[in-house]
């Protein structure tokens, strides 16, 4: 079975209840399910790929720092084993990039989700992981 290359997009939002409407709109018209809605995010997901909405804090000049901010939050790529995760954690290490979070089982997600958090050269957070 074919793996979309990219596993989710979080975006952080300030106007939650609006973003409820507006993405509880478009995204099924463009064939996304609702998957999954709590008090503070919702995810739509179309062939493997989630959109997830989180209600997050007004933007902020700093780096990721736990707290969600409105904009982007991180995009997660999925990787085919939890070897191929272990192997991009070395080669972004190599290269010197700063390593959020190395990789291991993100319990709250899941026994079968593995995943590790880096930041590009401009501080954007990046996932990748196996789930499965």
């Amino acid at each position: 079975m074919s793996v979309h290359p990219i596993h989710h997009l979080a975006i952080g939002t300030d106007a939650f209840n609006v973003a409820k409407k507006f993405y509880g709109a478009l995204l099924p018209a463009l064939g996304f399910d609702l998957v999954f809605e709590k008090d503070d995010a919702f995810g739509y997901q179309r062939e493997g790929f989630e959109i997830i909405v989180l209600k997050g804090k007004s933007i902020k000049e700093d780096l990721f720092d736990g707290e969600r901010r409105v904009g982007f939050d991180h995009l997660a790529l999925n990787a085919d084993s939890r070897a191929t995760v272990d192997e991009c954690a070395k080669i972004l290490d190599d290269l010197g990039a700063d390593i959020d979070d190395a990789p291991g089982i993100v319990s709250e997600l899941g026994d079968d989700y593995y995943a590790m958090w880096a930041r590009d050269p401009s501080g954007l957070r990046i996932e990748v992981v196996h789930q499965g």
